[in-house]
This record gives C-alpha cells, structure tokens and sequence, in this order.
C-alpha cells in the first residue's frame, strides 16, 4: 500500500508478515524451559522504541513504493534502501536524530534477522555519529523573569476565570506558583516536593509585589 502522505512510523500490525512475525518473536521472554528472543531482554520501553523507529523505516518504504510486503524479514533493510531515507531524514531532522534513527533501525533489523550481516549499517551508523552535532544548550536557557511573568500569569487567569471547576482552577494556581517560586528561588526538586503552606511557605501580601 504506497501512500505519499505524512510521516508516520507503521503500526506493527500494517507491517509485512515476516517482520512482524519476526519482531514479536524477538520480544519473546526467555521463561525455564526456552530462550528468549534477540530482544526479549530488553525493557519494554526500549522494545517500543526500535519498534517505532522500523517503523519509520518501512513507513518510508511504503511512501516511496519500495516496500515488499512479501519480502523475507530484515530483507529490506538494504544499502538501496537505507542511502534515500538518510537523504530524507537529512532534510528534515538535526545529526543527532539522523544517527540514532540509523543506529535504532539496525538494531531492530539484527533482532528481526539475527542470521544477516549488517555490518556495513553499523559502519554507516558509526559515521553519522561521528556528524553528531547536538544543539546548544545555552538555546534551551528561559530568563528567570520570563518564568515568574508565566507562573503570575497562570495565577491571574485562574483567579479571574469562570471555567472549570474550582479544584481545576485551584490546580492551574498551584502550577502557577511552582513556576514561580523556582524561578525565583531553584531547589532540589525533593526539597521543593515537600514545601507546605502555612507551614514553610507564609503569604505575606499581593503576588504583584514579588515582581
């Protein structure tokens, strides 16, 4: 089924049989009497990560009228395959994305088809890597005012509000103030958890005021 929509990772039950097969037989748990599968030791988290990312891939196929849904599992993870949708992810995703996508579709491949050779995606993977280049992190960096003006905010729309009920009001004020007092005053967020009113916090006049 080629389609030339919007990117989306294949759901396992619209993958081709084989690797769909493969894949919840690699997911398999090892139990007394049986091994487990190629990824049966991973934790279900990690299992549902590389399931998403080969499904990115053969979403890819689909869209592209590359994908065989009669081709043998892993079969299609090929270089012909793997070079246009590295073209494509450059075009639209940072390095770091790029390498770990690669990097994730190899690894659900070698647990799809643990009896292929996918040394040259590994070797692929290894160069990307080496083209990583993360996004500064002084970009991600909010001014402490801009934090207590959104926190405030919060406070006043609850207060002048008339939708929701007061416990939803009451919960966006307590959102408001968290935001506020950390970026006034940052702490362990263990430390913060255990602040209580009346108790280690005192109201001591208008909100207005602390800005």
């Amino acid at each position: 089924m080629m389609n030339s929509g919007f990117v989306r990772s294949l759901p396992l039950k619209e993958w081709p049989e084989s690797d769909r097969l493969a894949w919840e037989t690699a997911c398999r748990p090892a139990n007394r009497l049986a091994r487990g599968g190629a990824a049966g030791h991973l934790a279900s988290v990690t299992q549902a990560d590389l399931a998403n990312r080969y499904g990115l891939f053969l979403d890819f196929l689909d869209r592209t009228g590359r994908l065989d849904p009669r081709a043998d599992a892993g079969t299609q993870v090929a270089p012909e395959a793997i070079a246009p949708l590295i073209a494509e992810l450059k075009a639209r995703v940072s390095s770091v994305t790029l390498s770990k996508t690669i990097y994730k579709v190899r690894r659900a491949a070698e647990c799809i088809a643990p009896h292929l050779d996918f040394a040259w995606l590994a070797e692929i993977g290894k160069d990307l890597a080496l083209l990583e280049r993360p996004k500064e992190d002084f970009a991600r960096i909010v001014a402490p005012e801009r934090l207590v003006e959104a926190g405030l905010t919060l406070i006043r729309e609850a207060e002048r509000g008339t939708k929701g009920s007061r416990l939803k009001r009451a919960v966006v004020v307590r959102n408001g103030l968290m935001v506020a007092l950390l970026a006034f005053c940052p702490v362990r967020l263990r430390n913060f958890a255990s602040l209580k009113i009346g108790q280690m916090l005192a109201y001591v006049g208008p909100l207005e005021l602390l800005v």
